[in-house]
C-alpha cells in the first residue's frame, strides 16, 4: 500500500514548510521516522513525500514546499528519506508538476537518487536527461524500477507527540519586522511573526518573539 497525502495529515500542523524553515534541519528525518513507524503500523509500505520543486511567489500552496533554495529542498529530501527508509517505509519523491532542475542536480550530485513519482513517461525521460538515475512509479505501476517490497520495520520507540512539538517550536518565523500580530500558515500574510499550528502553547511562544522578549527560533527561506 502506497500513501499519498500531505505531510501535515500524517503529522498535525507540520507541513513541508515547517520543516523548511526550521532552525533544526535534522528535525525532518526525526518527524518522516515518528510518521514512517505509525504507518507501518497500519500496513502501509511506501510514501510519496516532498517535492522536486522550489518555493516561489506564486505558489498556490507554499506549505508544500520546502525552501526557495534547492540545496536545502534537496538536504531535506535526503532527512526525510532516511527517516522513512529507517522505519522501513520506501520513500518516493513527488516528481509531479513543476520541478527545479537545481534540485534533481543537487540529488544527482550527492549519489542520492531515491525512486519518484512523476505522471508518466515523459517525465521520467525528462529526469534522466539531467542524469537522475533512479526508479520511477506513476499510478499505473512501475515505468522503470521494480515493485515496492519492504519486509521489515522499526521497533524503535519514539514520542510522536514530542517531535511534533519539536518541529513545530523551532519554525517561528519573523515574516515583517515592521509588521505587527502573528499569522498561522500564511507566509504571505504582513504579520510579524509566522508560526504553524493555532495551538496555545506555540501562541505564547510566538507573542514573546513578537515582543523581542525571545528571538525567532526558524529561518526565512523565501
Amino acid at each position: 500500500m502506497v500513501l499519498d497525502v500531505p505531510l501535515r495529515r500524517l503529522m498535525r500542523d507540520v507541513s513541508d514548510l515547517t520543516l523548511g524553515v526550521n532552525g533544526n534541519m535534522n528535525i525532518a528525518k526525526d518527524v518522516a521516522e515518528a510518521v514512517g513507524i505509525e504507518m507501518k503500523k497500519m500496513g502501509i509500505d511506501a510514501i510519496i513525500f516532498g517535492t522536486l520543486d522550489t518555493l516561489s511567489k506564486d505558489d498556490e500552496d507554499p506549505l508544500k514546499r520546502f525552501s526557495t533554495s534547492p540545496y536545502i529542498t534537496a538536504r531535506i529530501i535526503q532527512l526525510m528519506a532516511e527517516g522513512f527508509s529507517n522505519a522501513g517505509i520506501m520513500p518516493i519523491i513527488d516528481g509531479r508538476g513543476k520541478i527545479d532542475e537545481n534540485v534533481v542536480k543537487a540529488l544527482v550530485e550527492s549519489k542520492d537518487t531515491y525512486p519518484v513519482f512523476v505522471e508518466n513517461t515523459t517525465k521520467a525521460d525528462s529526469l534522466k536527461a539531467l542524469g537522475y538515475d533512479g526508479f520511477f512509479y506513476s499510478e499505473d505501476g512501475p515505468i522503470e524500477g521494480k515493485e515496492i517490497s519492504l519486509n521489515w520495520k522499526s521497533f524503535k520507540k519514539l514520542d510522536f507527540e514530542n517531535i511534533r512539538k519539536e518541529a513545530l517550536k523551532r519554525a517561528i518565523v519573523i515574516l515583517n519586522p515592521f509588521g505587527k500580530g502573528i499569522s498561522v500558515n500564511d507566509p504571505k500574510a504582513d504579520s510579524k511573526v509566522l508560526i504553524f499550528s493555532a495551538d496555545e502553547w506555540l501562541y505564547e511562544m510566538a507573542r514573546k518573539v513578537e515582543k523581542g522578549e525571545m528571538p525567532p527560533t526558524g529561518r526565512r527561506v523565501w
